[in-house]
């Protein structure tokens, strides 16, 4: 599994929704890698609809490598460029894996995104909890990642999924009586926390 991942995530313009995930599949693709696009379909009012590629890279020098390829590719560029201009804002961010799924679903539909940010200096003890809730879940089997760089205070979890009924199934768990220790904790350590769910657009590996 990919140590790293860089995700693109942008903000459409208005009525650009389908454009910029359409033109997103095809950048991914033109990459000839692995990766994926999906759409925001349900989020907080705080965080807008928005179209993330994800690509995933085993090491650092392996994305400087990607990068040094891409700046110098007029193309690559231009390509960027133009689906920039179609939206509101673009935004790229290199994630570090802290875990691995054992699997994940052979046609993903979907993938419910839970960000957390950590009270100042809780970051570890956070992640730590997450790590534990992660393994004690029976519903699932998340990524848990934390930004490379960026706001250190964040942790990410993330599930890639086959259908709504298997969010439903996590949103059940984790507010049940089995989990109450792990909410008190968490919600102890962060300043906020917001989910959302997204349409898979295009995966590959």
């Amino acid at each position: 599994m990919p140590e790293y991942i860089q995700n693109v995530s942008r903000i459409p313009n208005p009525g650009k929704n389908f454009d910029v995930t359409e033109a997103s599949v095809e950048m991914i693709k033109s990459l000839n890698r692995g990766g994926n696009v999906s759409f925001t379909i349900s989020s907080p009012p705080a965080i807008k609809s928005r179209v993330i590629s994800a690509l995933p890279f085993e090491s650092l020098a392996e994305i400087e490598a990607f990068h040094d390829g891409f700046v110098s590719s007029d193309e690559m560029r231009d390509r960027f460029q133009k689906l920039a201009a179609d939206c509101e804002d673009v935004n790229v961010a290199i994630i570090r894996h802290v875990r691995q799924p054992s699997s994940l679903p052979a046609e993903p539909k979907y993938i419910v995104r839970t960000l957390m940010v950590a009270k100042r200096g809780e970051a570890p003890a956070l992640l730590e909890t997450v790590l534990e809730a992660s393994e004690a879940s029976k519903t699932m089997d998340p990524l848990v990642s934390v930004p490379a760089f960026g706001n250190v205070d964040v942790v990410r979890v993330v599930n890639p999924l086959a259908s709504l009924e298997d969010a439903n199934a996590i949103a059940e768990e984790l507010q049940g009586d089995a989990f109450a220790g792990f909410r008190r904790k968490i919600a102890s350590l962060t300043l906020s926390q917001m989910r959302t769910l997204s349409k898979v657009a295009y995966v590959s590996s």
